[in-house]
Order: structure tokens, then C-alpha cells, then sequence
């Protein structure tokens, strides 16, 4: 086991020469498929129609798997935890759950389609409240979509057929809303997505189709997209995600695709195309940047879960380059044999990063893969 306090300059040296001698995996700077899990059907880790994905700060990953009116949960590996929800207006019981989002305390929170409400669990599905009804009134719904909290534990709820977006407490008190039926400004024609990003800046997916961002008041600052094929256009915009940099993640469901923006609308790329291969996709419903760098996409009627990662996997910090910053980290983490709980001085995130080849454990087949990346990084121009 190897300790970063501990680690001499022999261990290190030690090391970089089994790393080098055992590299084998060539970087890539496109989005890399990492793996996939799932498939049509209701048992255990199977879905139907996945609206809604979300990942906590350890890693696991939760899914709203609509129509089978539960909730599941997954490690970061895809290996099933736990699952709750059936059909039914109780508490606990679902029709057709849609966005999910994760408060700042880890609870879970669920927008329900069918029942009109939002409920609130612990992260292993433990109910601890809703709040909710059909109608036109503040803290009622018609057809809410898209949920997403912010850093002080507000949650937006996106009211799809009353085109606005609802801001409550975390314990479900009203605060505003924000929206009118409309193509202008401030307005939506059907609000689906919403997400957040590291300043609490408000991003709500429109029908219209576009992307729209307000403050987190929801006061109007821009928006863009157009109808169409190309590059910052959409058909049905539905799922959004930011990542630590403030991109904009759009699940853009019709033209079973990806798209990125910077937070202020600028076209960065996009992939995936209609089919059930690795990197297509048939009607994604939501997409969510991890938090490690990894993007996870609920490929809703391919019935599973497609895991991707932008840039070099030896990039565990996620500046944009691999040096000895991630050097450091990762030899934290390193274990010879591999382990799959993180050593000392390694702390779970950097752990889930260090394993970049997502077997569940850092080892020497993981440091062939960070050596080739920080080769390729120090002979780069």
C-alpha cells in the first residue's frame, strides 16, 4: 500500500517504471464510452422509460425509472443497491416519477407526473415528506418534469403544463415562480429540464425549443437554440446537467444526441445518434455530469444507463491537462494488487477518479492507462 507521507523517492521511481512497462491504452480527448448497464424490463436493474438521473457526492447513481414507478439505485460501477416506489398515490408509491435532484444534505427528491407532487427521501429511499396537488395555484402542478436543487437546498420544480418553473424551500414551502405561456423572454412553451449551476445560476430546458437561464430568482439573463439539426439546435430539449465548470449538459431527445454549452450559451460539442450501439442512443430523457468528470445518460428507450468521460483519463483533477498534480493524487490511491475501498489519505472521490478503467479498484491496470495519458500530456506541444 502505498502513502503519500510516506512514499520515497525509490517508491516513486519504483512505480513509474511498472506503470511505463505495462502502458498500453492510447489517451483520447472525445467523450469515451466507459461502459453501459441495464435493459428493458421491470426486475432489478432493468428499466422503462428512464426520465430523470441523478448522482450523489459518494458516487451512486439514482434513476427514476418511470414506468415501473420506482426509484433505483446503483454504485458507481452500475452494481444494484437498493430499489423503492410502486404504483399507487400513498406515500412512498409513484405514478410515472420524472426529475430527480440531490439536496445539499443527501435526501432525495422525486417530481411525480401522475400524482401532481414532489416526495422527499432519505438517499436509501426512506420517505420523509411531500408536497403537491393538481391545480393552478402556488405549490400545485400540471405535469411537472424537470427538478434540480441549488447549494442552499431550494428545489425548482419545472411545471411543464402551466409553463413555469415553482421554487419551494427545502421542506416544500413556496417562495416564486417564474414564467408564462410564451416564445419571449422569461417565457416557455412546455418547461421540462431544469439544472443548476455552481452559482446557482437557473437553466430550464423550453419546448420551444431552447435553452433558457435566469437568475436564481428568476430574473431573465439569455437564452438559445433555434428548431433544427444542426449545432446549438434541438428537437424537444429535455434533460439538462451542469458540470463543476458550468457547462450546460442538453439531453436532446428527438434527435437522440448530446449537446455541451458554456454557461452563457457558446456551442462546445456533441455526440450520439439514433440506434442501440455504444454511444447511440433512442429518446435520452436526462443526462447528468458526475462527480468526477464522468457524464451518465438515461438512454431511456434502449432501457440503460450509457457511462461516458471527456479528455484523458488520467486527468483526476479535471484542469484540462495530466501532470504531477494528478500524479500525486493518484499515487494516494494506488494499491499494487487493487483494492476497492480507498486507503488512507485517499478520499472517495479521488478514489472513484483513480480507477479509471472502472473495474471497482485502483491498480497497476489503471496506472498503465493515467502513465500513457501523462506521457502523452509532457511531449505534447
Amino acid at each position: 500500500m502505498i502513502h503519500h507521507s510516506s512514499m520515497s523517492l525509490y517508491t516513486l521511481v519504483t512505480v513509474f517504471l511498472l506503470c511505463v512497462a505495462s502502458s498500453q491504452v492510447d489517451a483520447q480527448d472525445a467523450p469515451t464510452f466507459i461502459f453501459e448497464w441495464g435493459m428493458p424490463g421491470s426486475a432489478f436493474g432493468e428499466f422503462s422509460g428512464m426520465h430523470g438521473i441523478e448522482v450523489d457526492s459518494n458516487g451512486h447513481v439514482y434513476v427514476a425509472d418511470t414506468f415501473n414507478n420506482r426509484i433505483q439505485k446503483f454504485d458507481n460501477n452500475g452494481g444494484f443497491i437498493t430499489a423503492w416506489g410502486s404504483a399507487g398515490i400513498a406515500p412512498g408509491q409513484f405514478i410515472h416519477p420524472h426529475g430527480i435532484g440531490i439536496g445539499p444534505l443527501g435526501n432525495l427528491y422525486v417530481a411525480e407526473t401522475g400524482n401532481n407532487r414532489v416526495q422527499e427521501f432519505t438517499n436509501d429511499g426512506v420517505f420523509l415528506t411531500t408536497w403537491g396537488s393538481f391545480g393552478d395555484g402556488d405549490g400545485q402542478f400540471r405535469h411537472n418534469h424537470g427538478l434540480a436543487v441549488d447549494s442552499m437546498g431550494n428545489v425548482f420544480v419545472a411545471d411543464r403544463d402551466q409553463n413555469r418553473v415553482q421554487k419551494f424551500t427545502s421542506s416544500g414551502e413556496f417562495i416564486v415562480a417564474f414564467g408564462t405561456p410564451g416564445v419571449g423572454d422569461g417565457q416557455f412553451s412546455g418547461a421540462n429540464g431544469v439544472a443548476i449551476d455552481g452559482d446557482d445560476n437557473v437553466f430550464v430546458a423550453d419546448s420551444s425549443p431552447r435553452i433558457q437561464k435566469f437568475t436564481n430568482d428568476g430574473v431573465f439573463v439569455l437564452s438559445w437554440g433555434s428548431a433544427g439539426i444542426g449545432d446549438g439546435q434541438f428537437d424537444f430539449p429535455r434533460g439538462l446537467s451542469t458540470d463543476s465548470q458550468g457547462n450546460v449538459y442538453v439531453a436532446d431527445r428527438n434527435l437522440h444526441r448530446m449537446q455541451i454549452f458554456t454557461g452563457d450559451g457558446v456551442f462546445l460539442t456533441n455526440w450520439g445518434s439514433f440506434g442501440p450501439g455504444i454511444g447511440e442512443f433512442n429518446l435520452p430523457y436526462a443526462v447528468r455530469a458526475g462527480h468526477n468528470g464522468d457524464v451518465l445518460v438515461a438512454d431511456s428507450s434502449n432501457g440503460r444507463v450509457q457511462k461516458f468521460r471527456f479528455g484523458p483519463a488520467g486527468d483526476l483533477d479535471y484542469d484540462g491537462d495530466v501532470d504531477i498534480a494528478d500524479w500525486n493524487g493518484f499515487s494516494i490511491c494506488l494499491n499494487g494488487p487493487g483494492i476497492s475501498q480507498p486507503p488512507v489519505g485517499c478520499d472517495t472521490l479521488d478514489f472513484f477518479a483513480a480507477d479509471v478503467d472502472d473495474d471497482g479498484d485502483v491498480d497497476l491496470d489503471d496506472c498503465s492507462t493515467f502513465l500513457t495519458d501523462f506521457t502523452d500530456s509532457i511531449l505534447s506541444p
